[in-house]
């Protein structure tokens, strides 16, 4: 769905957050694991990248850093562009004079505006034709490229002093451009078929993302990480996609 930014009055605040609750959650805060929220990281990361929706994908490239919040709780910010997906165009079906509306197969990324069927042609001693149906049309996306900013919560599980294995979960508010293409298939053959770009414009969302993996540490200040993350974009102006990213990078530790 498009972003939105929504506020809660003053007065909502004030309610749920009294004076000595606020005070207590700073004292915490500031108490608690006060030497590992001196811990951070910064890291780059490249990637390959899969769906179970679309047809083509590309490669991801990451930027993340982040604090250590405890011992195994990290707290994570990031940019990730995921590449460019991809939809195959649409086939048309029907175009002979069978009797059936032409249409498209393999067209979920849009939609389908079907034609009329026509009135039947008689044939002696066979079935009626139909030899004069309406043009059907495709109206969808071709293609996306889908990045933006993220935020993570990272637990991690200690195998031994130089291997931890990871989960993950937070939000991706991405944007992407996108290309909006409209085919028509008209009676006739199968290259009897017209396609245009109609328009590139953007969509924009946020998704939750998630993810496991594993972290090498050779020395202190530097660390190797793998990773497996999911999510799945959606909007209005988009269809939902799935999206895997298998990336490696590496953090340095300060």
């Amino acid at each position: 769905m498009p972003l939105r930014n929504k506020t809660k009055s003053n007065t909502v605040y004030t309610r749920l957050f009294s004076a000595p609750i606020l005070s207590a959650l700073l004292s915490a805060t500031l108490t608690s694991n006060a030497l590992a929220l001196e811990d951070a990281f910064i890291g780059g990361y490249v990637g390959a990248v899969s769906s179970l929706d679309a047809d083509s994908t590309g490669s991801s490239f990451k930027i993340l850093t982040g604090a250590h919040v405890t011992s195994n709780i990290t707290l994570e910010f990031g940019y990730v562009n995921f590449g460019s997906t991809k939809y195959d165009d649409p086939s048309a079906i029907n175009q002979g004079t069978n009797r059936a509306n032409i249409s498209f197969r393999d067209a979920d990324h849009g939609s389908v505006l079907l034609g009329q069927l026509g009135d039947p042609t008689a044939v002696p001693g066979a079935a009626s034709t139909y030899n004069n149906k309406g043009d059907a049309e495709f109206n969808g996306i071709s293609e996306f490229t889908p990045e933006g900013g993220l935020i993570n919560l990272r637990y991690r599980f200690e195998i031994n002093d130089q291997f931890d294995f990871f989960v993950k979960s937070g939000f991706f508010a991405w944007a992407a451009d996108y290309q909006y293409i409209k085919i028509i298939a008209a009676q006739g053959n199968a290259s009897n078929v017209t396609r245009t770009e109609e328009k590139s414009s953007q969509a924009s969302g946020v998704n939750t993302i998630s993810g496991a993996g594993f972290i090498y540490r050779p020395i202190p200040q530097l660390s190797i990480r793998t990773e497996l993350e999911s999510t799945a974009i959606s909007s209005a102006e988009m269809p939902r996609t799935r999206l895997q990213n298998i990336s490696l990078g590496l953090n340095w530790e300060f």
